[in-house]
């Protein structure tokens, strides 16, 4: 009797931390904080529509692939890894295409955060998200 009661605390304590893991993970309550400072004339949005965004970056950064999000304020609108294919001006262009049911509005500011990780697998450890490069915009 005692060993099956120790048992079924130890489930209810495994499943308790369990579901304090899932709902941390699914919470989405990620803090994007700037990393480096880059000027905003290497980057520009090339085009838009409601629905997709294309950038044009001049930043040769070192990694071959890195996560990209369009933010408002701290809660991602789109997100998706980019290969880093520069041509010779040492550019490449990032598109992004909005979540379900998101709209990008004309005259709405926006930032831009460039990271070497995606999110969900920094929130496993942290709520915490570094941009290593980050460009705040409105579509005209």
């Amino acid at each position: 009797m005692k060993k099956s009661a120790i048992i079924m605390v130890a489930a209810i304590l495994i499943g308790g931390l369990a579901a304090c893991a899932t709902s941390r993970l699914s919470s989405g309550n990620m803090n994007y904080y700037r990393g480096q400072n880059v000027p905003p004339e290497y980057f520009k949005v090339a085009s838009y529509t409601a629905t997709e965004i294309r950038f044009e970056i001049k930043i040769n950064f070192s990694q071959d692939r890195l996560y990209h999000l369009v933010l408002d304020g701290n809660t991602p609108l789109a997100e998706d890894w980019v290969l880093m294919v520069t041509g010779r001006d040492q550019s490449y262009s990032a598109v992004l295409k909005a979540k379900p049911g998101v709209e990008f509005v004309p005259g709405k500011e926006y930032r831009l955060c460039i990271g070497e990780k995606n999110p969900e697998e920094v929130n496993v450890y942290s709520n915490n998200y570094k941009c290593l490069a980050e460009y705040a915009f409105t579509l005209k």
